[in-house]
């Protein structure tokens, strides 16, 4: 039994490599294409030379690092929960300011772009109230968020003249 599995996944690892490099064309457009194991055009899809020399100058960054270092300067009153600098996405944890009684915060900070602009960053807040010692249903308060978001923008810029005074 063992050898007939063994013969089995051979003879389709076998199949597998076949060196099939007929051009396929496109009846309505004419364009050409190699057909791929995986897909329907060769060319498109990452191979493994691809991942082991890669040769592409593309950058890969989809974060500004003038907002990334903003956020997390301005977040950094909140310890954090989660961070994700290659998504752009910062997550506090829930937060008690000592000078507002009864209410602890929770902010979601998401970069968007890789260029330093006023749309590139979205916060959210969450807010619960704590009434009789139980905290009440979440809802969230855009004017704070509009506010942080205005602090790290400020933040952004200001890393983004220092950055071209040097």
């Amino acid at each position: 039994m063992l050898k007939i599995i063994i013969s089995l996944l051979c003879l389709i690892i076998f199949l597998g490599c076949s060196n099939n490099n007929s051009v396929v064309s496109n009846p309505v457009t004419g364009e050409k294409k190699t057909p791929g194991m995986f897909s329907k055009d060769s060319g498109k899809g990452v191979s493994l030379s691809d991942i082991l020399n890669p040769q592409s100058s593309e950058s890969a960054v989809n974060v500004n690092g003038f907002l990334w270092r903003a956020s997390l300067n301005i977040l950094s009153i909140a310890p954090l929960i989660s961070t994700d600098a290659l998504g752009g996405t910062i997550i506090t944890d829930w937060y008690v300011n000592k000078n507002i009684k009864n209410k602890r915060i929770k902010i979601m900070a998401f970069i968007k772009t890789s260029e330093l602009r006023s749309d590139g960053i979205s916060v959210k807040v969450h807010v619960q109230k704590l009434k009789n010692g139980i905290l009440t249903e979440t809802y969230t308060d855009d004017d704070l968020a509009s506010q942080i978001e205005n602090s790290i923008l400020n933040e952004a810029r200001n890393y983004r003249i220092n950055s071209l005074n040097k």
